[in-house]
């Protein structure tokens, strides 16, 4: 995430006003209410938990805007926040041999972070870039470790999203390894929402098929 200095904002919540410290990279309008419905969607379709205990978890997490083609974290920077898509999308992706390469997707009501960065904190080897604009909550790692020590549920939420994640990781390996590039890309059409918000050449270039002439799109 962009460190090179904050503006400060006042975010209005359920709970009154609350001064935000907002990476100058990304915009926010200066007073904002945010629902966080999608967020409260997602968490309650995941785990079971009180309204109290819901709105607590919620009001954990900050809100902040980031343009299209804007990035959120570039290789070599800390991410110190876990993030969630309340609407938008990014791409993930890393640069090999000066060429891009797509690593993956978070769409609205995602969970997302450079988890190698954030675990350990250590420089991050990926890039995240808005590929529309997108309204985004993050919550720091301090913030996340509160919710963990307090609540046994919100651990689950996170075991789950790391399932989801690793399955949907595992699935992208093996259809890389075991599928042709034509039946890879023809099993795009069962992922309609990658297919509507997110260019052909990305696409290609997150299921390696490096000789298709949508990469050169």
């Amino acid at each position: 995430m962009c460190t090179s200095y904050y503006k400060s904002y006042l975010w209005i919540t359920g709970y009154g006003p609350v001064d935000l410290c907002i990476p100058a990279c990304c915009t926010i309008p200066f007073i904002i209410y945010i629902e966080m419905k999608t967020l409260k969607d997602h968490i309650k379709r995941t785990i079971s938990v009180t309204e109290n205990e819901l709105e607590y978890m919620v009001q954990s997490f900050q809100p902040m805007t980031l343009e299209k083609e804007t990035h959120l974290i570039k290789a070599g920077q800390y991410c110190d926040n876990y993030y969630f898509v309340e609407s938008g999308s990014l791409r993930i992706y890393t640069m090999v041999d000066n060429l891009i390469v797509t690593n993956w997707f978070a769409f609205e009501g995602n969970f997302f972070t450079d988890l190698e960065s954030y675990t350990f904190q250590c420089q991050a080897k990926f890039n995240i870039q808005a590929i529309e604009n997108c309204s985004l909550l993050y919550i720091s790692r301090n913030n996340m470790n509160v919710l963990l020590q307090q609540y046994p549920a919100w651990g689950e939420l996170v075991r789950k999203t790391w399932e989801q994640a690793f399955l949907r990781l595992s699935q992208i390996v093996l259809s890389v390894q075991t599928i042709s590039a034509k039946g890879r890309y023809e099993q795009l059409f069962n992922h309609q929402e990658l297919i509507q918000k997110t260019p052909p050449k990305e696409l290609v270039s997150l299921l390696s098929i490096t000789d298709s002439p949508l990469s050169k799109k």
